[in-house]
Order: structure tokens, then sequence, then C-alpha cells
């Protein structure tokens, strides 16, 4: 092979390198463009990003918090975090921070307590002396228990006997004032009440004088303007004995007006804590064979007929708070319903809250809304509010020591505007709430949140990377040429030898 037929030979092999250099060149340069395309298309082209690639972080965990008159306050605060699942929790709690405040006021209570013959008599297997005692003294307990130094004080009527008896066998005394008894004046001791109530029952009479107790309760207490006064009345049958009548001992009529008209009167003169028990409403529709007869003369009045003369109805009392009630009963009015109605409790409560929780437009738009836990107290609507981007939660009213709360989550939406990418959002734009107490109505607001940011991860590539058959092929060109050189440099070496 002549020289000039190598240097063509090897010129052949170097435009065929040529070639397919440019071709791979071409190859990668195409990809990496198309490569670079698609990025472009995920994150600006389309303007949405791919929610695959993105990491969602928080960067403020600032808890949103509004005092509530000292009365309570409200949070909202980031209480869960899926940075797999993309997915904030928020939850909203509000506390009634205040506690049951008893409105003490001093009082002064009068017992004026039956204590007549028939009170000796058992019902249900207990003497109803008994159940008197029994609920005196635990109402004595519980007023001391609620109030700082009640004064007590125990009045009883039918107590007169007929030691001064007259001529007719009669006491003198019935009628008149002598027909009660100031067995204890107003104290503070509540061992000589208790011992008082347990003795109260060692004599007895045998008529039932309630004007004469009525009217002693309120002759012993105090002047004072300060005090809150009370008289409860516990009788186990209507009066046959009013005073300034003597010896009439009659049922309805003058005794029964008599009567009336003192409760009146107290009620009148500034005594409105008058309650009015009778005890024996099992035998309330039972003619009184001592009473008058009805207008048609077919029989005697009832007990309660009797009674409903002098004391009203229990809708519609003469005074106070009347009771017909049975012996069993006693103990429940007395110290729940009385007992509940004299403790006067400042009102803490928070009532008529309206929390709304205003979203910035960047998480409405990128993040789905979700409800985690209902609210516990109150309600609240189903999703975020297209026309001002909030949630309104009700609450029509929260006690003391109540906590109300709940929770709801943020995930990003599958393709998501790739602008907020690096922004930092707040998870919310505003919280305003309005609620009552009983001063009025009052409303405050805050703008503080939790935040998150978007970051784009770019480490995760799809370029297509040039393959292992193209670098064959340039080195099968490149060492055949070399060869080739080789074996033409021998052949003309030896030439030249021979």
């Amino acid at each position: 092979m002549t020289k000039k037929k190598a240097i063509c030979f090897i010129t052949l092999f170097i435009l065929l390198f040529l070639s397919s250099t440019t071709v791979f060149a071409s190859d990668i340069s195409i990809n990496t463009q198309t490569d670079a395309s698609n990025q472009n298309e995920q994150t600006n082209s389309s303007n949405t990003a791919d929610v695959s690639k993105t990491i969602l972080e928080v960067v403020d965990r600032s808890i949103c918090e509004i005092n509530l008159k000292d009365m309570g306050n409200f949070k909202k605060e980031l209480t869960g975090f899926d940075a797999d699942k993309k997915e904030v929790t928020l939850t909203l709690t509000v506390t009634n921070t205040m506690e049951e405040e008893e409105l003490t006021k001093p009082i002064e209570v009068y017992f004026v307590l039956d204590n007549s013959q028939s009170m000796t008599l058992t019902y249900q297997n207990k003497v109803k002396f008994e159940y008197v005692k029994e609920t005196a003294k635990l109402f004595a307990q519980e007023l001391f228990k609620h109030f700082v130094n009640p004064q007590i004080g125990i009045v009883s009527f039918s107590s007169v006997d007929n030691s001064t008896a007259g001529d007719d066998g009669l006491s003198l005394a019935l009628g008149t004032q002598s027909d009660a008894k100031l067995l204890l004046p107003l104290s503070n001791s509540q061992e000589t009440i208790e011992n008082t109530i347990d003795s109260y029952s060692d004599t007895y009479g045998p008529y039932t004088n309630i004007e004469a107790g009525l009217q002693l309760a309120m002759d012993n207490f105090s002047d004072s303007t300060e005090s809150e006064k009370y008289v409860i009345l516990i009788s186990d049958g209507v009066p046959n004995l009013s005073l300034d009548t003597e010896n009439t001992l009659i049922y309805s009529g003058i005794t029964a007006q008599n009567t009336k008209q003192q409760l009146i009167d107290m009620e009148e003169a500034g005594y409105h804590h008058i309650f009015s028990i009778l005890m024996g409403a099992s035998e309330g529709d039972t003619p009184n064979p001592s009473a008058p007869t009805i207008e048609d003369g077919s029989r005697h009045m009832t007990y309660r007929e009797l009674a409903e003369e002098i004391f009203g109805t229990e809708q519609n009392p003469t005074a106070g708070s009347f009771y017909f009630s049975d012996y069993e009963n006693l103990s429940q009015i007395v110290n729940e319903e009385i007992l509940n109605s004299m403790i006067t409790t400042k009102d803490n409560s928070l009532k008529n809250i309206v929390i709304k929780d205003t979203f910035p437009q960047e998480i409405v738009d990128n993040f789905s809304f979700e409800h985690v836990t209902a609210p516990n107290i109150g309600t609240v609507t189903n999703g975020i509010d297209e026309t001002d981007n909030s949630i309104t939660w009700t609450i029509p009213e929260l006690a003391e020591g109540q906590v109300a709360t709940l929770s709801y989550k943020l995930t990003l939406k599958d393709n998501y505007d790739a602008a907020i990418i690096d922004q930092i959002l707040p998870t919310n734009e505003k919280v305003d709430i309005g609620f009552e107490t009983a001063d009025g109505e009052e409303n405050s607001s805050s703008d503080v949140s939790p935040k998150v940011r978007l970051k784009y991860d770019d480490t995760v590539s799809d370029k297509v990377l040039p393959q292992t058959g193209n670098y064959t092929t340039l080195f099968f060109i490149v060492s055949t040429a070399a060869i080739v050189i080789f074996a033409l440099t021998r052949v003309n070496s030896l030439k030249k030898l021979k």
C-alpha cells in the first residue's frame, strides 16, 4: 500500500469519527434541552408545580392568643404536622377561666315550726317531728357552708298548754302571741342552732296558730337594711286559731283571713323571702270534718281547699312561695329548691361567642380544608366560606371552667401555584371574636398566625444520560485507525530493509 493510499484511508476514518461524534453531541444537546423544557413546564410554563417534588416546612409556630376580658382566652395553634402528606393541623381553643362565684350577702333566717300535737303522729313509720328536725339541721349546715356568719333563729307555734285554763277549760293564752315561742333568737352558733332544733318538740300544744308564729319571727328580725331576711314556715296542717280570736277555734273564716293578712303584711313590710310549706299533700283531697261545708253543703272543705284559702296556690301564692308536699319531699324542697334560690352567684359565663377565622387567598387556592374534630361545644361552618375566606364557630354559652375546642387540617393540593414557592405563608389572615358578658358586648381580634413555606426539590432529575454504546463505537474507530497506521509503518520499514 502506497503512502498516498494510507493517507486516504486514515482520512476516511477521521471523517467517520467526526460524523459519529457530531451525531453524539447532537443527541446530548437534544436530551438536555428536553429535560430543561420539562422542568420549566412543571414549575413555570403552566404556573403549577408538582407536589411530589415539593417540601412543606413549618417556619413559625407562633400561637394566636386573644384575651377575653380577663374572663377567658382564645388560642389557635399548630398541633400537627405531616411532612409526607404535606399537611398541617390547627386547633382552636376557647376557655372560660372564671370560677363559680357566690355573691354572699348577710342573711337572717327564721324557722317557724309547727309544734302541735299532730306532729307526734307517724308517716311511713317515721314521726313527723323527725322529718322537720332532719331537714332543718341539714339546711342550717348548708347555710354555714355557703354564707359568712349566717344568723338563724327558731320560733315554734302551737306551744301553749292548758296549765292556765279559764272557766271553760281552755288556756287563757289561746289566741294571743303566747301561742308561739321564741326558742332561739338570731344566732351564728351552729352548735346552738342544731341543739335547739333537736329539742324544739319537747313540749307541744293542741292547737295551730300560724299567725302567732309569723308575727313573732317578724318582730325578732334585726333592723339592718343590709341583710336579706328569710322565713321558712313548716306545718302539717292549716291553722285553727289566729291572733285576737281567743277561743274561736275554727278552720276557715276569721282564722284563714287573719293568717292570710299576716302573710300579706309581712311581704308589704319588705319580707319578700317567705317560704310556706304545708306537709300532707297525700291527704289534700280529704274533707276535714271540722271545716265548714262548701256552698252546696254536700261536703266539708278539703285540706287543700283550706290551705289554698290562706296560702294561695303553688303557681299563684299569697306571698312569697308556697309548697304543698308530702313529708318525704320536705328535705328536697328546703335543701334544694329553697337553698338554691338563696344562693346568688355572679354570672361569669361567656355568651354568644362568634369566632371568625379568615384565611389568606394563597391558602384557600392551594390548600384543601378539612375538619379533624367537630367542636365539643357550639357549631362551625362545614368549610371555608368563599365570600370572605373564613370559617365561623358559634358558641351560645361557655360556663365557668368550660373549654371548647375544634381542629382542622390544611393539605397542599396536588397541583398548586408555583408562584408561592419560597414564600412564607400565614395559615390564617386574622381571627375576630365577638362575645357577651354580664357587662355587655365585647370584640377582639389578632393577626398572629403559624406560618409555613414550600421548597421545590430540584435534586430529582430525569435527564437522558449518554449511552455506553456511543463510547464503544468511538473507542473502536480510534483503535482501528491506530492499528492501520501502525501496520503501514511496519510495512514501510520492512520494504526499506529489503
